[in-house]
């Protein structure tokens, strides 16, 4: 079986549900003719869809998993930023007014498990909007960074740990969801 056959995790007629690797540039392993549906930062590996122009599916829902640094308060909860993009540094920074450029981001997690020896909580999200480097923002921005992303102020040295680990789809109205999951925890450091 070759490299690209193992990506595929689901398929149908002009779509296909890949697996991106860490490192991996979205936009790179869609096959030809299919254009990439939800993108992954590349160091985040993950559940992709791609589908040609003529067959689009619907994304329902996409989970992430992550690790993060400290623990929570609240074992749940809702997370509402306004954020801005900046291009020249690739970085995303919360913003307190809209202006041009400012976008508003929103998203829900849910704290799986916490280890106070290490420090660490891992924790799943849903997105409601998907922004650039959203979660990484969002989590830095309340004082947990995902460990391994620099970026945002993580001193953790290990591969960024978020994962999107979970996707939902159908084929248009009326037709059944699909769920295609992977293990979180195969890209995940141990919590």
């Amino acid at each position: 079986m070759s490299a690209d056959m193992t990506r595929i995790l689901a398929k149908g007629k002009g779509y296909q549900i890949l697996y991106k690797e860490r490192g991996e540039d979205s936009e790179k392993i869609a096959p030809a003719g299919l254009s990439v549906l939800s993108r992954l930062d590349v160091p985040v590996p993950g559940i992709i869809a791609a589908a040609d122009s003529g067959k689009r599916i619907r994304i329902l829902n996409k989970r992430y998993y992550l690790v993060c640094q400290g623990r929570f308060e609240e074992e749940e909860g809702v997370m509402e930023d306004l954020l801005f993009h900046d291009s020249r540094s690739n970085r995303t920074f919360p913003v307190k007014r809209m202006r041009k450029g400012v976008k508003e981001a929103r998203l829900t997690y849910r704290i799986l498990a916490y280890n106070e020896e290490k420090d660490l909580s891992y924790a799943s999200v849903v997105l409601d909007t998907g922004r650039t480097h959203q979660i990484r923002t969002q989590f830095a921005s309340r004082k947990h960074p995902l460990a391994g992303d620099g970026k945002y102020g993580s001193r953790i040295k290990c591969p960024v740990a978020l994962v999107m680990a979970e996707l939902t789809y159908d084929e248009g109205e009326g037709t059944e969801p699909v769920t295609v999951t992977a293990d979180p925890l195969e890209e995940l450091p141990e919590v």
